[in-house]
């Protein structure tokens, strides 16, 4: 893929998660968990590393999580999410490329450890380690969102792979 496609298609993909972030912070969601969110961003991370790679999806993240924080978040913000984020990240390209995790899979692991990070964070700045119960709700729903932005991710590579490869699968 030539340079200016690829950063477009970053660009892109990094506006789509600011915004779906952004829509999700405005929409209160009658889940059991407080302050629990979908991740629908994160799908569009996904996204850039299954049709880009790691540095691509982590330019995407960059800038999803900093624009976030800038825009409509506070700097606290921006440690939860970036902490969380990096490990999502880390997980989702250690799966990369295993036959036997597929972007559903690898969206779940990322799922599970962004709120695994930002538990430990929580934890770290107040001192309170009891936070770290707050893992197990958190952790089941995001086996839940992270399935289903997994399923989204997956379904979009699917159709803008032969896109984004000019045409070649």
């Amino acid at each position: 893929m030539r340079n200016a496609r690829r950063l477009a298609l970053c660009g892109c993909l990094a506006a789509g998660a600011l915004i779906l972030s952004f829509v999700e912070s405005l929409l209160p969601l009658p889940l059991p968990v407080p302050g629990a969110r979908l991740g629908l961003g994160n799908a569009l991370v996904l996204l850039a590393l299954l049709l880009l790679g790691v540095r691509a999806a982590a330019g995407v993240l960059a800038a999803k999580v900093l624009l976030s924080a800038l825009l409509f978040g506070t700097p606290l913000s921006l440690l939860y999410a970036a902490v969380g984020g990096v490990l999502s990240l880390a997980a989702m390209a250690l799966l990369r490329g295993r036959r036997s995790v597929s972007p559903i899979g690898q969206s779940v692991a990322g799922a599970v450890l962004h709120n695994l990070g930002q538990v430990l964070v929580a934890c770290l700045l107040t001192g309170t380690p009891e936070l770290f119960y707050y893992f197990t709700p958190l952790g089941l729903l995001a086996i839940l969102t992270g399935g289903l932005s997994g399923l989204a991710a997956q379904l979009c590579a699917k159709r803008l792979r032969p896109l984004v490869l000019g045409g070649r699968t």
